[in-house]
């Protein structure tokens, strides 16, 4: 073993303490979590490999936004899932998903440069569930 700088040992792990390697493998563990796809397009696409656990639609990301936000949500088993946008007054604007999919976590791109500026509601149901959730779209 040589010496490096500040005396400290170079080319040997001997003294690294000894929960070196449970922190070798929990970087192991977070790296592999880390690395997932996700792809914005018209359609909902599976996020992460796994399933969920619960049903859960998260807020859009911009918000407010102008024109296009994100919408993600998590359906824990397979279903016919859809997925609606309306104004204030309760009218649908939008049908953004309305098909069968597979458990998991989704993300679609919504475009509202259509719409008018304004508060708008996105409506998620699947298995049973419903979720709403807020947006603004600000010109």
């Amino acid at each position: 073993m040589t010496a490096g700088l500040n005396g400290f040992p170079v080319g040997d792990l001997d003294w690294f303490p000894s929960q070196y390697a449970s922190w070798k493998a929990q970087e192991s563990i977070e790296l592999a979590s880390i690395n997932y796809v996700l792809t914005l397009g018209p359609d909902a696409v599976e996020k992460t490999p796994g399933v969920p656990q619960h049903f859960q639609l998260q807020q859009n990301y911009p918000n407010p936004f102008n024109p296009s936000t994100q919408i993600e949500y998590q359906i824990p088993a397979a279903d016919h899932v859809t997925l609606k946008v309306f104004d204030v007054l309760g009218r649908e604007v939008a049908t953004l998903v309305n098909e069968e999919q597979n458990a998991g976590t989704h993300v679609l791109h919504f475009d509202g440069s259509s719409l008018a500026s304004g508060v708008y509601f996105c409506r998620l149901t699947a298995s049973g569930h419903e979720a709403s959730m807020k947006m603004v779209l600000v010109r």
